[in-house]
């Protein structure tokens, strides 16, 4: 709850921020290519059996870029490229914990 407040007293600031910005103007627009890069890692752990773990990683890495453009008259192609790696490991261990010294045998 504590969190969802903070959230909601930081809102009119974001607000604020988006605001401030100014639209571009149609010979602006005509220069911008649409590309994106992005990355990704997930974590999972979780228990194999009575004393063992698990942890999977799967990591991705992504980017589409213009690769090609052409005009004949008024119509204009655009060929776009999407280049994406991944790479995902897992480890499971298991171990047997000792006794205690002096508790039980």
């Amino acid at each position: 709850m504590k969190s969802f407040v903070i959230g909601l007293a930081a809102l009119p600031f974001v607000a604020g921020v988006a605001l401030a910005g100014q639209p571009l103007t149609d010979q602006q627009m005509d220069r911008v290519t649409a590309g994106f890069s992005s990355q990704a890692i997930a974590d999972a752990l979780g228990r194999v059996g009575e004393s063992g773990v698990i942890l999977t990683t799967t990591a991705t890495v992504s980017q589409v870029i213009q690769a090609a453009r052409a005009t004949l008259g008024e119509t204009t192609s655009t060929l776009y490229k999407s280049i994406a790696g991944s790479q995902a490991s897992s480890v499971s261990s298991t171990f047997s914990p000792g006794t205690i010294p002096g508790i039980g045998g």
